[in-house]
């Protein structure tokens, strides 16, 4: 009998979770990157093996290496749904990641999966009990229509972030925003229900950006974008259909 030892170390991990629920998506992904290797491991997370300018990292195990930087390194990863049920998105990750066992607790830590979050197609499925906006977003004073446009759902009464959504590469959008209650306490004097939560639908995008987005870019960098804001009232159950427009200087 022989006994081979096989020994590598792993760069990065990707946690690849559903936009809406923020539950793993089980469903096999394609994720890739310019000089990197990756592969799924049992637990559904997508693993970094290889990737240009860390080639030291696959011979030096026990120590390693000092060069480079930890974060000098910035690597750009494009997850794709073969299924359509998600929309693709590109994920920027920062290497190499700290390798120190008493770091663990730490977003930057090796030990750490990196959380990418997947938003669903206008194509995908939807709970009955969800409210849901269907959105056209164009830019202002055309026809154009505009993909990669993120969309955020927050509330009006103190502007919590309730969902998020992406548009397609025809500027179509779906957001499902889970949570809304059958009935509300009303504002009005009295004992009043109600059914409906107003919300503000806020538009970021970036002209300058490929179709397929990186939304956590477009959320950090949003005060910069060009975006709009709309004023709408959800209900649970209730699709709302709005076209949604964007001045672009």
């Amino acid at each position: 009998m022989i006994v081979e030892s096989f020994s590598r170390r792993v760069l990065a991990a990707l946690r690849i979770v559903d936009g809406v629920t923020g539950q793993p998506v089980l469903s096999a992904l394609s994720v890739s990157g310019s000089g990197t290797t990756w592969v799924r491991n049992r637990r559904g997370y997508y693993v970094l093996v290889d990737a240009v300018g860390l080639e030291s990292h696959q011979t030096v195990l026990l120590e390693p290496p000092t060069d480079p930087t930890l974060g000098s390194i910035t690597l750009v990863a494009y997850v794709v749904d073969p299924s359509g049920v998600y929309l693709s998105r590109k994920q920027s990750i920062t290497l190499p990641r700290d390798p120190d066992p008493t770091h663990t607790g730490d977003s930057q830590s090796l030990f750490q999966p990196i959380k990418s979050r997947l938003y669903p197609s206008p194509t995908a499925p939807v709970s009955s009990a969800w409210a849901v906006i269907r959105a056209t977003i164009v830019r202002e004073g055309s026809d154009e229509k505009l993909g990669g446009a993120l969309i955020r759902v927050l509330r009006a009464t103190d502007g919590e972030v309730l969902a998020r959504g992406l548009s397609d590469a025809r500027g179509e959008a779906l957001v499902a925003v889970p949570g809304i209650p059958v009935t509300t306490w009303e504002s009005s004097p009295g004992p009043v229900m109600g059914t409906e939560v107003e919300v503000q639908v806020e538009v970021v995008v970036d002209p300058l950006a490929e179709i397929m987005p990186n939304p956590d870019e477009l959320e950090d960098n949003r005060v910069s974008l060009s975006s709009s804001q709309v004023v709408v009232k959800l209900a649970s159950g209730r699709t709302v259909v709005r076209r949604l427009t964007v001045a672009i200087p």
